[in-house]
């Protein structure tokens, strides 16, 4: 009898390590989100809104299959503008915007990451 509750025992703990790399794999991609969401979100609460350009040309892009996640200015009108809003120039001061929320955030990857993990391996 013993030995029938030990191999049972070894079965489920066999089929909970072959969950772990999609577990793995859907804990990234939704931390990778969040992050580059609340991220954003933070930028566009600090970000100077003269003519709101800069503000609108804020955005996330998140890669899942390589596992990054960006935040910051794409379009070729806005870069310039947003760097010299971020760093300053000889004649305006710095207003930073994206480092901050970078650091804001920075402490969240691994508790979202390990709640998003637990989740998946089915331990809520």
């Amino acid at each position: 009898m013993a030995r029938r509750s030990r191999l049972e025992g070894l079965q489920g703990a066999l089929r909970a390590v072959a969950r772990v790399p999609e577990a793995m794999k859907e804990a990234r991609s939704e931390t990778l989100h969040e992050w580059a969401e609340n991220v954003q979100d933070s930028a566009e609460d600090k970000v100077a809104r003269d003519t709101g350009n800069l503000w609108e040309a804020l955005d996330h892009r998140v890669n899942d299959a390589q596992g990054w996640a960006r935040v910051g200015v794409w379009e070729k009108d806005q870069l310039e503008y947003a760097l010299y809003v971020e760093k300053g120039t000889s004649s305006m001061p710095d207003q930073p915007y994206l480092v901050p929320a970078f650091n804001q955030h920075r402490a969240q990857v691994i508790r979202t990451y390990r709640a998003a993990f637990r989740r998946h391996m089915g331990g809520g």
